[in-house]
């Protein structure tokens, strides 16, 4: 793989943790595992949607290389967080767990 498909890659892992953790700080329960859940969904959707059925909606840009969707991209990994950061707050509320 070259250099520069790492350093997308980098970039993707990036907009996961984010907004990962920006979801599971909103939404998600207070335990520090909880923010797990919210980030891998993240990353999950995006490499779905991005790589695997390659779904491009709106303006691209050229990001090291490659054509990329990022405002797409960024907008599945907020409604990606969002969801996996409420599914861990139920399983958490159904588990009794609160730390």
């Amino acid at each position: 793989m070259p250099l520069s498909a790492f350093a997308l890659l980098a970039v993707f892992i990036i907009i996961s943790s984010v907004s990962g953790i920006a979801a599971w700080l909103v939404v998600g329960p207070p335990a520090w595992w909880a923010a797990i859940g919210p980030v891998g969904m993240t990353f999950v959707a995006l490499y779905v949607v991005g790589h695997r059925l390659e779904l491009e909606v709106g303006p691209r840009i050229n990001l090291f290389g490659y054509d990329v969707a990022l405002l797409f991209d960024i907008a599945v990994a907020v409604v990606a967080a969002l969801v996996g950061a409420a599914l861990v707050r139920l399983m958490a509320s159904l588990a009794g767990a609160t730390a």
